[in-house]
């Protein structure tokens, strides 16, 4: 399907991928540790002078080992602890209080290891480390260098993932608007609607204003109310209520009940979250024969939406519960809420149950 939608080229760069992909990712650490191990001993190789004794060679070993791994202990508590906890959820300066932190305690480390293992053997003829603010300046300007272009290599990953989740959200939810275009106007659901509405205004007119009205709602949240990025929750319940009322006169032998428990009022989300289920309940349980139910509940609480649907199962199944609908909104929850909700879907042998959760 043509969305209009186009990749950006650089994105498709090898070496871009090889920073972003996840599949790279062991391929990524063991070259970052092999960088580190050469630029942590290349000076070490030539302590093989028999100038320096064997004393001063295992203490230069020694102290460059202890600082490579305190180093690099450092540089993966900010790669995964740090930067995802306090820099990408906007707590600055506590991230940068920790940076500070993190280089005065690399000082410190290094300043120890001086004092008690390469001073004792070699005091004069070696450079070493002094407990002043020009050594930790000194000091903090490399661990700077060092911290920045990780954490630098850390938020352009982020940056070029996050500008592939919107694109292709942006694809999915045009796929999911044309998808939602072409069932606006289903002239087999109006014409037995429009047929039942006749047979109401002879019967039951006042049931049969309801009906219309209830057609009208659901008309005009299909052609403008879903157009926007968020929509209120009590409309997309309402659009729901109208939908099976609109069933129900279908098939008389369908109950269905809608139940909502918490402040459901004002709270706003993507559209078109929970049609798929109902669609699919409707599908494969209304339009079946003899009695069939559907019961949905959707509950506020602690700040998660928690959305449930149960209906029934014909004893004979004519087609495959699920399809392009409900694999198109597993994406999208993926997409909107990555990490951050809970799908469970229970297919039984006479009832379809969906749990989901979702942050508000």
């Amino acid at each position: 399907m043509q969305t209009g939608y186009n990749p950006i080229t650089p994105f498709n760069n090898p070496l871009i991928r090889f920073i972003s992909d996840d599949k790279y990712r062991w391929i990524r650490h063991a070259l970052f540790i092999l960088m580190g191990l050469i630029l942590a001993f290349k000076g070490d190789v030539g302590m093989s002078d028999p100038v320096q004794s064997a004393e001063v060679r295992k203490a230069v070993w020694l102290v460059d080992s202890v600082t490579f791994i305190f180093i690099l202990g450092m540089l993966y508590l900010i790669m995964l602890v740090l930067i995802p906890r306090l820099l990408f959820r906007s707590r600055v300066f506590l991230f940068f209080l920790s940076i500070i932190i993190i280089i005065f305690l690399i000082y410190i480390v290094v300043y120890w290891l001086d004092l008690h293992y390469l001073r004792p053997v070699n005091p004069g003829n070696m450079q070493h480390i002094e407990f002043s603010v020009i050594h930790f300046i000194q000091i903090g300007a490399v661990c700077a260098v060092l911290l920045g272009a990780v954490i630098g290599l850390k938020v352009f990953k982020k940056w070029i993932n996050d500008i592939r989740r919107m694109n292709e959200l942006h694809e999915i939810n045009l796929k999911t608007e044309l998808e939602q275009l072409k069932s606006q106007v289903n002239p087999h659901f109006l014409f037995n609607t429009l047929n039942n509405l006749l047979v109401l205004t002879k019967t039951d007119q006042e049931k049969a204003t309801q009906v219309l009205l209830g057609l009208s709602d659901l008309l005009r949240y299909q052609l403008y109310d879903s157009t926007r990025e968020k929509i209120i929750l009590t409309k997309d319940i309402a659009f729901i209520q109208n939908l099976l009322a609109l069933e129900k006169i279908r098939k008389n032998d369908f109950t269905y009940t809608i139940h909502t428990n918490g402040n459901v009022d004002g709270q706003t989300l993507p559209p078109f979250l929970f049609i798929p289920f109902v669609e699919n309940a409707i599908k494969h349980g209304a339009s079946t024969v003899g009695h069939s139910y559907l019961t949905l509940n959707f509950n506020v609480a602690d700040n998660q939406l928690h959305f449930s649907s149960e209906n029934s199962k014909p004893a004979i199944k004519n087609a495959t519960i699920g399809g392009i609908g409900l694999g198109n909104i597993k994406r999208r929850l993926e997409l909107l809420y990555p990490g951050n909700h809970t799908l469970e879907i229970i297919d039984s042998a006479d009832k379809y149950i969906v749990n989901l959760t979702i942050p508000l």
